[in-house]
């Protein structure tokens, strides 16, 4: 049986037609060797914005830039852009116009998109001008645009969480420390929702293969106070399965 080699850098020349597949001398499915062939395309969110550092959005609000931002990119990094709102609707799984309209107005009172929309076009594209990053960033955290996907499943609360976890992950550093670890207080207090919903979500996320999550109980951390001992409270690690996006 014929074996066919290679890295992801050259599998443009490989062929497709053995049932035995290697990356860098590790065996392969068929699937897992197509993939790898697939360039994947990122979008990346200012972590001021994620976090919202400098204003406060909800999670419609960003999951509507984060897509504008992606379709900005796909426009050359023009502008001017003319948005088909009902794909867009579809996209993120807005159910009204009331919701989108919402988060348009929201995106303009923070000069992201210099047009107030006043009423939603019932023929043809919705014309808007696009500002992605009306400030200074710092830092900017990507996933991949495949994210869009997910959201049938993991809602816009789930989309927002992956970029705020993803946004405290370096991604240079060894896979075992590659985790994101805020207090669920901390997530809640920032993206301004309560505790209950990012456990829900956290769960969510988990169950869809998204996010592993290492739980961390209360541990003596050697000392006595007063004849009573002293617990420490670690916060849970959160990794974000890229992998899986």
């Amino acid at each position: 049986m014929k074996k066919i080699w290679g890295s992801p850098n050259d599998f443009d020349s490989l062929q497709y037609d053995t049932k035995e597949y290697y990356i860098d001398g590790k065996k392969v499915s068929e699937k897992q060797f197509k993939q790898s062939n697939k360039k994947k395309l990122f979008v990346q969110i200012p972590d001021e914005i994620i976090k919202n550092e400098l204003f406060k959005i909800d999670a419609y609000t960003f999951s509507v830039y984060a897509l504008l931002k992606h379709l900005h990119f796909r426009n050359f990094n023009n502008n001017e852009m003319q948005i088909n709102h009902n794909k867009l609707k579809h996209k993120l799984y807005i159910s009204d116009n009331r919701t989108l309209k919402k988060a348009l107005t929201e995106l303009h009172k923070k000069q992201i998109i210099l047009e107030y929309i006043n009423k939603l076009p019932t023929k043809g594209a919705l014309k808007l001008t696009f500002d992605p990053v009306p400030f200074k960033s710092n830092k900017f955290t990507q996933l991949p645009v495949t994210v869009f996907n997910k959201i049938e499943h993991i809602g816009v609360i789930g989309l927002r969480l992956l970029f705020y976890y993803e946004s405290f992950i370096n991604r240079k550093d060894k896979p075992e420390k590659q985790f994101a670890f805020p207090a669920i207080e901390t997530t809640a207090e920032t993206l301004k929702i309560n505790k209950e919903t990012v456990i829900k979500y956290n769960e969510i996320l988990r169950k869809n293969k998204l996010l592993k999550i290492q739980k961390h109980q209360l541990m003596w951390d050697g000392e006595y106070d007063n004849d009573d001992l002293l617990y420490v409270k670690y916060n849970n690690h959160y990794f974000v399965r890229l992998e899986n996006i």
